[in-house]
């Protein structure tokens, strides 16, 4: 498991060192630069040694846009990350359902995210969650809407399973539903950084 862990992310690596680059120099209110605004499931692109990574006025309104779009039928939580936090925002069944805090658990899961902070990406993916009716447990969790990035939504499926539900009458509700999020990675580290990386990785094969 260690090991094709390696391979995918040398293969990530890989992707983020060979690409093109191309962004917008415009500005949008607010002084947040059009090219720090990501859109999500954008192809991930390498970008040049001096390029830098979304400012947190950015990330801030990424974020916003994220959570004040109209809820889907059947969306009941969203959750958005970065290798900094993992925020979570619920928009619906608010009198029958939440979920039990985990701040351990959440910046967990951020930190597993530190390692692809090589790219500029926003990946967008949604879940579908269904429970047992008579306990409130997990059913099936299956991907139903993919993001750009297949070890995104690996950890974004297991992590559902760790989250632990409170539900406030004597009632499963809902029990078919879906959990959407967004994943935000910011270019931390350089070109060679990111080739030490490979090399590195490479060496221990």
């Amino acid at each position: 498991m260690q090991s094709m862990r390696k391979r995918k992310l040398v293969a990530f690596i890989v992707a983020c060192v060979g690409g093109v680059f191309t962004f917008s120099c415009k500005t949008l209110p607010g002084s947040v630069p059009a090219e720090q605004l990501l859109t999500p499931n954008e192809a991930i692109k390498a970008e040049p040694h001096s390029a830098g990574f979304p400012s947190n006025a950015a990330v801030e309104a990424m974020r916003e846009a994220f959570f004040g779009r109209a809820a889907e039928k059947g969306e009941v939580f969203r959750i958005f990350i970065t290798s900094e936090g993992y925020i979570r925002k619920q928009l619906s069944h608010l009198d029958t359902v939440s979920v039990k805090e985990d701040l351990g658990g959440d910046q967990a899961i951020a930190d597993e995210f530190r390692k692809f902070d090589m790219v500029n990406s926003l990946q967008e993916g949604q879940i579908h969650i269904e429970l047992y009716p008579s306990t409130g447990k997990f059913y099936r969790v299956r991907q139903s809407k993919p993001s750009i990035m297949k070890e995104t939504d690996k950890i974004l499926s297991d992590d559902m399973t760790r989250w632990q539900f409170v539900f406030a009458k004597n009632e499963i509700e809902p029990r078919d539903f879906k959990v959407s999020y967004q994943v935000l990675l910011r270019k931390r580290i350089t070109r060679e950084q990111a080739l030490k990386i490979l090399s590195d990785q490479n060496k221990k094969k």
